[in-house]
């Protein structure tokens, strides 16, 4: 029997989920390409990569719950979609969108001020009066911009002692934006290596190595495949 294709597409997706195969998602997350973009092809092929297990994810989305909740007046949780071609997109969510510009919301928890140990640290994000949006939070945010067709945003970094915030102008990078969706296009030549049995050791790590690597669940793969250096000493 002849189905339209939004049916047959459907039956190939219970057969494959039936058959412990589940159907490849086509779909890359912004908060996936700021480290490393072998894990995030590895989590696509395997199905493994879900942007709100951690724990940091959970806090945060409690937390833009809470600011939707209280002071209104403008979108939280905006879904975000950019087609990249050949049924794949780009997606992720935005903390916020008021008018024309886009809101970031960032948690992070500072030492007291007098502190001792806070005095013995770089006073870069020593404190919420020294903090400063990192790369990967410009870079996610500039890609939210191009996505969305805007040319402004703000990065709020509240501490989380006690929900004072700072607030940081963003605009938009159309040359970074490009960067962001080269990185999404090595990505997708990556899992389609995979989907014919080759390994994509050309593939690699944005960011922190040494950060990125130590916490990660394929670290014993690319320990076997060519990273010695990865392995059990």
């Amino acid at each position: 029997m002849d189905y339209p294709t939004e049916i047959s597409e459907f039956n190939e997706r219970i057969r494959s989920a039936v058959s412990g195969k589940p159907p490849l998602e086509r779909r890359i997350w912004v908060t996936s390409l700021s480290h490393c973009l072998r894990k995030t092809a590895l989590s696509i092929y395997l199905n493994t990569y879900n942007p709100s297990k951690s724990w940091e994810a959970r806090i945060g989305s409690a937390l833009h719950g809470w600011l939707g909740e209280v002071v209104k007046g403008a979108e939280f949780e905006v879904p975000v979609e950019y087609k990249l071609g050949n049924g794949w997109s780009l997606v992720g969510k935005a903390d916020a969108v008021k008018g024309d510009y886009i809101l970031e919301f960032k948690f992070k928890g500072f030492e007291k001020k007098g502190d001792a140990e806070s005095k013995s640290r770089n006073k870069k994000n020593q404190d919420l009066d020294h903090a400063e949006p990192s790369k990967e939070w410009v870079e996610q945010l500039n890609a939210y911009l191009g996505m969305l067709g805007k040319e402004r945003g703000y990065i709020y970094i509240f501490d989380r002692n006690g929900l004072e915030f700072r607030i940081f102008p963003v605009d938009f990078d159309e040359k970074l934006f490009r960067r962001f969706i080269k990185r999404a296009e090595r990505v997708i030549e990556a899992v389609e290596e995979l989907e014919t049995g080759k390994f994509p050791k050309w593939i690699g790590t944005v960011g922190n190595r040494n950060w990125v690597c130590n916490s990660c669940i394929f670290r014993p793969i690319c320990a076997s495949i060519d990273r010695e250096w990865l392995k059990p000493k």
